[in-house]
């Protein structure tokens, strides 16, 4: 069973992932600098594995990759394995072997980019590389804004990744429907585009004029070209699935993020922070359960029907990000103990039914 984990990383990557997601959750509760801790453990521990076990499922497609993954997998497992056991001692060890671990996934993804001559993958390069440059000053620097800023570079990541899962969403929407398996969903890769846009040009404002208006301004037009997309959704042959609704809300949440965090600092609200964190749960931490549960369910042979403790699952990450970011100030227990209860056991309950699946099913190729 491990052998096979390790030949199929998405696996072996999104169980380790979960897992990190529920350590993180528990690291509250605990007498450490749980702050810089959280930060380690959902930026670089959950999110990495999360993208690896993707991209090592997805871009193999992509770039019609044959070679094998375990020996890749391995290193990098070790890789997260030598961070994970250091950041016990020290975190900058920690960081210094995550960056390692990004180090490998973007030359393993350049080098099946580069045999495919495939430069339809350049945006997820680039994504890659952003993410790396941003640690590698984060590590010379020591500037806690590159740790922070990096949340924006996981929802570039994420407005790329689900621009590929809209289309497999929306196909599985149109063939549930009677009459329609002859019908197309195509979304709108325009807009797509200006959200990345949006939020590459939020990035470099923050980079390069930090404090200024003009930051909030961007992060306005992050949320507006977000919202925009969710056009593309609005009709009832879609709307009526489940998983399209849960899509529908990790993009609006993400987008109402976004506006609120740039109104907030015209107006002088100080909400910057808990809008941040509405980012970081309903736009990422959401997406990767997202992502954890359709890839999940498609490359184990199963039908795209989430099962009842994913649905859970959800709900419990959507509830947490709303805790953190709008009622914070209704009650001390919303601000921390509650939203990170929340994703420890979100996790937790997707663990259990997806342990069971990728110990009971073989390893299958996407349906297309």
């Amino acid at each position: 069973m491990i052998n096979d984990f390790f030949t199929h990383p998405m696996r072996i990557f999104f169980l380790t992932s979960a897992v990190c997601a529920v350590l993180g959750g528990a690291i509250f509760f605990t007498p450490v600098d749980f702050v810089s801790w959280h930060k380690f453990i959902f930026l670089h521990l959950v999110a990495a594995l999360a993208y690896a076990g993707f991209l090592l499922t997805g871009l193999t497609d992509w770039t019609n990759f044959s070679g094998g993954l375990k020996k890749h997998a391995c290193a990098m497992f070790a890789f997260f394995a030598a961070s994970f056991v250091s950041a016990f001692f020290s975190l900058f060890a920690a960081h210094f072997f995550m960056a390692l671990f990004w180090v490998y996934l973007a030359g393993l993804c350049v080098y099946m980019i580069w045999l495919d001559r495939n430069d339809d993958q350049l945006g997820v390069l680039a994504f890659l590389l952003g993410i790396l440059g941003f640690e590698i000053y984060y590590l010379l620097s020591g500037e806690e804004r590159f740790l922070n800023l990096q949340i924006h570079l996981h929802v570039i990541a994420i407005l790329l990744i689900s621009f590929r899962v809209s289309v497999v969403l929306g196909k599985e929407a149109l063939n549930r429907e009677p009459g329609m398996q002859d019908a197309a969903f195509v979304p709108n890769f325009v807009y797509k585009n200006i959200a990345i846009v949006s939020v590459c040009a939020f990035l470099l404002v923050s980079v390069f004029f930090e404090g200024s208006k003009a930051v909030n301004f961007a992060a306005i037009a992050c949320g507006s070209a977000i919202l925009a997309k969710l056009k593309e959704w609005h009709y009832k042959e879609l709307l009526r699935h489940s998983f399209v609704i849960y899509y529908y809300l990790m993009q609006l949440l993400l987008a109402a993020g976004y506006i609120v965090y740039g109104a907030s600092g015209i107006l002088g609200l100080g909400l910057e922070t808990n809008m941040l964190h509405v980012i970081a749960l309903n736009g990422i931490i959401f997406s990767i359960m997202l992502i954890f549960n359709i890839a999940g369910l498609r490359h184990s042979g199963q039908e795209l029907e989430f099962l009842r403790l994913s649905k859970i699952a959800f709900v419990l990450v959507i509830v947490a990000g709303i805790c953190r970011g709008f009622l914070a100030y209704v009650w001390s227990g919303f601000y921390i103990h509650l939203p990170a209860t929340l994703i420890a056991v979100a996790f937790a309950l997707w663990f259990i039914d997806f342990y069971k699946i990728f110990r009971d099913n073989e390893f299958s190729d996407d349906p297309g």
